[in-house]
């Protein structure tokens, strides 16, 4: 891990609320003194995500994500540390040098600063472009697409000159490397050396990430040009399955409509922008993803498909659907008539659909069903085809009451009997987990004290745990502890936040989240009455290895009556029986072990 100053951290953490950062991902509501809500990194259809704000961590008793507000960004965007403080200290206004960093950390900086520098160079350059004199075709072809100057400057739109090095010769001119160029995308390395431009005579769409910076570019040919669309590539940057095009734009009215329409292209997305509809987004050249499902789940309680109205549309919703029925994600779809898309229907017919689009919608699970009907029949035949394509649509729904509707509706339309459509479409339905905070585990000694410290970080003094500490069997535990122990030494508390920072192992910090989150398998008595208990309980335990180490010896020396160390042994054996009853004396009604 690249050396940060502490102090630095400090200041970045205390400033990025975990609250915000959080809830810009993840739809949190409070249970208690924390936050809770659906997991981001697996398919959760309980909340089982808990962000504990007194001690600026998060845990999903789930999937055992878990972390401070470095290791949210780190794992939400596939950033590294550095590249995680990085991107907070720009967010907060955290004034953050280069040497911060150290030196990895530094050059990753410099380099994905580069990245975005690239793209926003490249951004304005097809912007003039359009601008310019050279740009008439494609501002004619937008006029014909019904777009506003208002909306081409809202989303930025340019365009790319016919020419084959015009941009490689503007980033050159900049003095911006055009190796990077090429990583980043913008550029393609010609084989015989040198490079030249990716886009050539189209019409440019930026793709920018939730922060509103550009990291990626859309070309559309204006004429009957191959391929229509031409994207971006992958890049540091830039992953197509992981952001949805327009983010930035509509991220006020998603928040307003508890909304999201997705539709397949980015002129879709600008015709409905044009009509009013504000609340849409759009896939970027690719089926929609798991990931893109897990941050429409961040943005919206609803989403609506607007998928293409023909055969390629409905395959995209089929699709789509088992991603959003696994990530609880409530999802209606809206036909449109055969060979209509969004930008060509809102121009025909007008806004109107859309207006209302989630109660003109239809719920998916209907849709595909009655797709299926139109393909198969509702002869017997075509019945049994159709439940066998249905199934593992039905299967997707992890609601057990959701499923038991949609499986009434289904015996109602295809008029069979209930008991054996459930017997050939149902599949077991788990009972639901007791919530994972009520379940009582069987922690070691150990780990149960870690756990009662991280919870009372006041409850025992430093001397005393570093006494304990050196009698731990468990590596892992004994690390946690000693890392507790200089946090509180050096700060003068306990900030499980800067805890987890200091814990460089990822499972070490989980178990950390994990210690800290989950219910006490104890009561919360008074700090000195606890602090005893766990003296009782080490000593006990100090004990019980000391009387086995004796019995060895004991064996021995009863084997030779001689043995002059016999009557030593033998007194102290029974100081350790007297101690271990009085203990047990002490202990009689706590129910302890040890």
């Amino acid at each position: 891990m690249a050396y940060i100053p502490e102090d630095k951290l400090l200041e970045i953490k205390d400033a990025a609320s975990l609250e915000e950062v959080v809830g810009q991902y993840v739809k949190l509501s409070r249970r208690g003194r924390n936050l809770v809500g659906l997991c981001p990194f697996h398919a959760d259809s309980k909340p089982s995500f808990t962000v504990a704000l007194d001690k600026g961590i998060f845990y999903c008793f789930g999937c055992g994500a878990g972390g401070n507000v470095f290791s949210f960004v780190m794992q939400y965007h596939r950033l590294s540390f550095p590249e995680a403080v990085e991107e907070l200290a720009r967010r907060y206004g955290i004034p953050l040098s280069l040497r911060d960093l150290g030196p990895q950390g530094a050059k990753a900086g410099r380099k994905r600063q580069l990245f975005y520098d690239l793209h926003a160079q490249a951004a304005a350059f097809y912007r003039q472009n359009l601008e310019g004199p050279a740009g008439g075709p494609a501002r004619d072809y937008l006029r014909r697409r019904n777009l506003t100057p208002e909306i081409i400057r809202e989303y930025q739109l340019g365009y790319a000159l016919p020419e084959w090095d015009s941009l490689r010769r503007h980033l050159q001119n900049k003095g911006l490397s055009l190796e990077l160029a090429q990583e980043a995308g913008l550029l393609v390395a010609r084989p015989g050396g040198g490079y030249y431009d990716r886009f050539r005579d189209r019409v440019m769409f930026p793709i920018a990430d939730r922060t509103g910076r550009i990291v990626a570019f859309g070309g559309r040919v204006m004429g009957d040009g191959e391929p229509k669309y031409l994207n971006s590539p992958e890049s540091p940057l830039y992953s197509k399955g992981r952001l949805l095009y327009g983010l930035p734009q509509a991220a006020a009215a998603l928040r307003q409509a508890d909304l999201a329409l997705v539709v397949e292209g980015y002129l879709d997305l600008l015709a409905l922008k044009v009509h009013g509809i504000h609340p849409v987004l759009a896939t970027l050249g690719t089926a929609l993803t798991r990931e893109q499902a897990r941050l429409l789940k961040s943005l919206a309680s609803r989403v609506v498909l607007v998928f293409d109205g023909d055969a390629a549309g409905a395959a995209a919703v089929r699709r789509a659907f088992p991603l959003c029925a696994e990530e609880g994600l409530a999802v209606r779809t809206l036909p449109l008539p055969a060979g209509l898309d969004p930008d060509s229907y809102v121009q025909a017919h007008g806004p109107e659909l859309f207006i209302s689009a989630w109660d003109n919608a239809q719920p998916m699970f209907a849709f595909l069903l009655e797709g299926l009907i139109q393909t198969h029949g509702m002869d017997i035949d075509g019945r049994v085809r159709l439940l066998a394509e249905l199934r593992p649509f039905f299967q997707a729904l992890k609601d057990p009451v959701e499923q038991d509707l949609w499986l009434r509706f289904t015996a109602g339309r295809l008029g069979v009997e209930e008991g054996s459509l459930r017997l050939s479409l149902a599949a077991p339905v788990s009972p639901t987990a007791s919530p994972p905070e009520n379940r009582r585990l069987a922690l070691s000694l150990e780990k149960r004290l870690v756990k009662w410290v991280l919870q009372n970080p006041q409850g025992l003094n430093l001397e005393e745990l570093e006494e304990w500490a050196q009698e731990f069997d468990n590596r892992e535990l004994k690390e946690i502890l000693s890392l507790i122990i200089d946090c509180c030494r050096k700060h003068g508390n306990l900030d499980v936040g800067l805890l987890i920072q200091r814990a460089e192992e990822e499972e070490q910090q989980r178990q950390i989240c994990a210690l800290s989150l989950g219910e006490a398998e104890f009561g919360a008595p008074a700090a000195d009455t606890a602090a005893g208990d766990w003296r009782r309980a080490l000593l006990r335990r100090r004990l019980r290895k000391a009387e086995a180490a004796l019995k060895e010896k004991l064996t021995t020396a009863l084997a030779d009556p001689e043995n002059a160390e016999l009557p030593a042994l033998l007194a102290q054996s029974q100081e350790i029986q007297r101690k271990i009853q009085s203990l047990k004396s002490e202990d009689a009604g706590k129910g302890e072990d040890g």
